[in-house]
């Protein structure tokens, strides 16, 4: 059997958890940390999830679909995220976004996985890695000037 391959991101952040959710869930924040990708959602479980780009002549492109799968305020959010790079079609992901108490205030964990049964699996793994480790710092700020 092999071994998961998780993204895991902890975050400890000096706010509260609503700053926290909004940053998570608006699409004009998830714009200042998601590649300039705002959040489309009705936060129906089942409902679609697109994270979307507009460009300066107005068009749109669609760079993440997925599809949510658990919806709890200030606590949780569960997607799955459908692979569209044409080595990775039909490949699913889950992304989870958890919000714990912490000392300072509230530990952010962020998790994407599980790669282990894709193909190229470790390098697709440590490509989801970078790629939160690159917006962790934006992702870090909407969460601190949300208030």
């Amino acid at each position: 059997m092999k071994e998961p391959l998780w993204a895991r991101l902890e975050i400890p952040l000096n706010t509260s958890r609503e700053n926290v959710w909004k940053a998570l869930t608006l699409p004009e924040l998830t714009q200042k940390y998601m590649y300039n990708c705002r959040l489309h959602c009705n936060w129906g479980i089942g409902s679609p999830a697109n994270w979307e780009e507009v460009h300066k002549d107005g068009t749109k492109t669609t760079h993440v679909q997925g599809e949510l799968l658990e919806y709890n305020p200030y606590e949780c959010l569960r997607f799955k995220i459908f692979h569209q790079r044409k080595i990775l079609n039909g490949h699913v992901s889950e992304l989870r976004f958890v919000l714990q108490h912490h000392e300072i205030g509230v530990l952010l964990l962020v998790e994407q996985g599980d790669f282990s049964s894709f193909p190229q699996a470790q390098e697709i793994y440590v490509e989801c890695v970078r790629s939160w480790n690159f917006i962790q710092n934006d992702l870090i700020s909407t969460c601190l000037l949300t208030s």
